[in-house]
């Protein structure tokens, strides 16, 4: 496995990622009709516009066949009352629970450091199954908030660090 910076021809690959993972990891939390319907396009289109703009760090895992398996991405809190984020962190289903996702999320807290941030948010889910990986690194859910997916009101919850160098890897 190898993690890498996203480049220029990754954006349908990211979005796969993305679209495949969505339709395992929250299906009974997002209507199934939502799920049912999600394509690529509209995400391989940011994906191409923040890798071209390099306006956020955007991080691809791949397997021994060059095959992109993971990715994540974040920068600068978008709400401004964080230092950083992480916007989002998907794993192909088939390589979860092999210790992967905290390789990406190390590798994205390096990148943080490196521009100086030092408090993190992550949003999620409220039923997120596997929202237990930020609490295992060492997150608290310290926000509550909702987001709306068509006409469904769906709980979120944001994880906090209050400081990214006590990130907890086991």
């Amino acid at each position: 496995m190898k993690i890498r910076e996203a480049k220029a021809g990754d954006e349908k690959k990211i979005a796969d990622v993305i679209i495949s993972t969505w339709k395992v990891a929250y299906r009974g939390i997002v209507p199934d009709d939502f799920l049912d319907v999600l394509t690529t396009e509209k995400h391989e289109k940011l994906f191409k516009k923040n890798i071209s703009e390099k306006t956020e760090t955007i991080l691809v895992l791949e397997n021994n066949a060059e095959k992109v398996v993971g990715m994540i991405f974040g920068g600068v809190d978008r709400s401004r009352e964080y230092d950083c984020e992480i916007v989002a962190i998907y794993i192909l289903p088939e390589y979860q629970k092999k210790g992967l996702g905290s390789c990406l999320f190390k590798e994205m807290i390096t990148s943080h450091k490196r521009h100086n941030y030092k408090t993190m948010v992550i949003w999620t889910f409220k039923e997120n199954k596997d929202r237990d990986f930020y609490e295992k690194l060492g997150g608290e859910i310290r926000l509550e908030n909702t987001c709306f997916i068509g006409n469904t009101k769906i709980p979120i919850v944001g994880f906090i660090w209050d400081d990214i160098n006590r990130v907890v890897f086991t």
